[in-house]
């Protein structure tokens, strides 16, 4: 039993410093540091909804080639009619 109490103040002792020496060393604040990682979230967000258009829109158009028609996945065309 006396080991374990040992483990758990050193591991709290060991958190406490971390902590410590973090926020003395840190680069910014904690602030400025939220607000550039939201601005790194959303540039990463709209780059991935961005690349997932092109990749869409590359699929349907392979599919047209494959398939024969132009106007597959146009629903204009007809061809999404009946369907959801």
């Amino acid at each position: 039993m006396d080991g374990i109490l040992k483990f758990i103040l050193g591991g709290a002792a060991g958190t406490a410093i971390g902590l410590a020496v973090g926020s003395l060393l840190a680069p910014q604040k904690g602030s400025d540091l939220q607000a550039a990682t939201h601005q790194r979230l959303e540039y990463a967000k709209e780059a991935g909804e961005e690349a997932e258009r092109e990749t869409e829109a590359a699929m349907q158009d392979r599919f047209r080639q494959r398939v024969g028609d132009p106007a597959a996945f146009t629903p204009a065309a007809g061809h999404m009619k009946g369907r959801g």
